[in-house]
């Protein structure tokens, strides 16, 4: 979604997502908090506090600003009592003024997405929305999850690197979605891109999905979209997909025993 510059940011349903995760008692929250992360992660424009050399601005007679080649910003950043860093992001401007320390003097921002935010955080550090009135705290982790969430809504399937970290349980099905396996293994015939599928269960982080572990040859975003559009009609108990590439040394690790399907070498097939 692109963003004018020239008009003020604002965010009207997630703040009132806001408001309403703010009244409700703590037996009620779990669903609103959802809806908050989703509008987040999917629609959200939020601007966030950044320090640099005024000299390496220049501004336009329009008010915006545009930076200096290799010029350096940092952004403002809040550190809880367990010494974890959150960056703190605004829906709009009234809520960035209630902050004391911005109300009488200019402040520098810059307008950021979920992804954005995921990048400036990396993984490392959370982020806080609206810290001086909502008080929306999103942990390291619940970004990661945020993120993969984002990606599996836009493309059907996550791809996500898994960290050394991290910890992640594979084995296989026990409840065996074989709808949507007949249905990706019907599909790979028709693509001579891919050689293999393993089919497991993976739990990451408390997440449960499925994992698919591809041996393919080719560009991966266009595979992987392509087994994504076949496993999203047949989803088994709306249990998500992820999906690694074999070559990666966590897809070795998770393709054991056979794969669900092979490709079948043929007379001239050489590799």
């Amino acid at each position: 979604m692109d963003v004018d510059v020239k008009k003020p940011i604002e965010n009207p349903r997630l703040k009132m997502l806001l408001n309403e995760f703010s009244r409700q008692d703590e037996t009620g929250r779990n669903a609103s908090a959802e809806a908050v992360a989703e509008e987040l992660a999917m629609n959200a424009r939020l601007l966030a506090v950044i320090n640099i050399d005024e000299n390496n601005i220049e501004h336009k007679e329009d008010g915006t600003a545009v930076f200096k080649q290799d010029s350096k910003i940092s952004f403002e950043m809040f550190k809880d009592t367990k010494g974890t860093d959150y960056l703190p992001v605004y829906t709009d401007w009234d809520e960035l003024k209630k902050n004391e320390n911005y109300k009488n003097i200019h402040v520098n921002t810059l307008i950021l997405s979920f992804d954005d935010i995921s990048a400036i955080t990396a993984d490392k550090a959370g982020t806080v929305v609206n810290p001086f009135s909502h008080n929306f705290v999103i942990t390291p982790s619940n970004l990661v999850s945020m993120k993969r969430h984002k990606e599996y809504l836009t493309k059907g399937y996550t791809s996500n690197v898994v960290e050394k970290e991290t910890t992640v349980q594979i084995g296989d099905p026990a409840d065996y979605p074989t709808e949507m396996a007949e249905a990706i293994r019907q599909y790979a015939k028709t693509d001579k891109a891919i050689k293999a599928i393993w089919l497991k269960r993976m739990i990451r982080e408390n997440e449960e999905s499925y994992l698919l572990v591809v041996d393919f040859d080719g560009d991966r975003n266009a595979v992987f979209s392509s087994i994504a559009s076949v496993a999203t009609s047949h989803l088994h108990n709306g249990i998500p997909v992820d999906m690694v590439p074999l070559h990666d040394r966590f897809g070795q690790n998770a393709a054991t025993g056979e794969p669900f399907y092979r490709r079948k070498r043929g007379l001239f097939d050489f590799i």
